[in-house]
């Protein structure tokens, strides 16, 4: 028998980060650095060094590796029952290196949408938690369809985001994307989407939409740190199938990004 872990652990009562590594960097450490620090305020969580110094040790465990991902994980000290028997925390860290894909404009992909609508905003709903059961069975069930990736709406049925990603479309006019009183994460890269888009000149919007606005648009994809950009050909089951393509939004997108990133790309 394997000895029962942490109770924040084993009760999904943490946070965590999943960094991109870059010859030897971590890319947009300092946003998530800032989400990490929001999310402990969140949930009342009291590292046992400061979140400075827990980024400069994962700086310097990134260094030398050509490309992975670097996973920080946050979650309340102790045992017992669902009461917090205090709000001291325990960190884990742990660096996986990766074979070189591409970055930051991924293959295209095809989703499906999960027939359960789960998402809801709360105070800690922006944040990338340890109770992830919902976002696990819809990428089961994503597999299990052969597609990409799981299309999530919330209970109020408006798109939400997906599986691993936040979701965008152009409606021929501007640059949609859920807000986050969908429930869905504030996503690293969904923030660098927006300011990208602004600067390109090209109009943005986060707002509460129905799924049938998805199926009307012209281009849709997802954006995540470790994929990238990644572009939508259609939702499965519907025959619908979006713009991609070099001349693509999420093209450009990638190659504004690409530029910004040079040095570690």
């Amino acid at each position: 028998m394997r000895p029962l872990p942490h109770r924040g652990e084993r009760l999904g009562d943490g946070v965590f980060e999943t960094l991109h590594v870059r010859k030897g960097r971590l890319l947009f450490a300092g946003a998530h650095l800032q989400r990490l620090r929001q999310a402990c305020l969140a949930l009342d969580l009291r590292p046992p060094l400061t979140l400075e110094a827990l980024f400069q040790e994962a700086a310097r465990l990134a260094e030398g590796i050509p490309a992975g991902r670097l996973r920080l994980v946050v979650y309340r000290d102790g045992a017992g029952s669902y009461t917090p028997p205090s709000h001291e925390a325990v960190i884990e860290m742990g660096l996986q290196a990766e074979a070189t894909h591409p970055f930051p404009l991924s293959p295209a992909q095809r989703l499906v949408r999960y027939p359960v609508a789960f998402l809801v905003q709360t105070p800690w709903s922006a944040y990338k938690t340890l109770s992830s059961l919902g976002y696990i069975q819809a990428a089961a069930y994503a597999q299990a369809q052969r597609c990409g990736d799981a299309l999530l709406l919330s209970v109020q049925g408006h798109l939400a985001e997906t599986s691993r990603a936040n979701l965008f479309f152009w409606d021929g006019k501007k640059l949609c994307t859920p807000s986050l009183r969908t429930g869905c994460v504030a996503g690293i890269l969904r923030q660098q989407a927006l300011q990208l888009a602004r600067t390109l000149g090209l109009p943005t919007e986060e707002g509460l939409y129905p799924y049938e606005a998805l199926l009307e648009a012209q281009e849709v994809f997802t954006t995540n740190v470790m994929q990238g950009f990644t572009p939508v050909l259609g939702i499965y089951g519907t025959g619908v199938s979006f713009r991609t393509g070099p001349d693509s939004l999420a093209a450009h997108l990638a190659e504004a990004l690409s530029r910004q990133l040079a040095p570690y790309l």
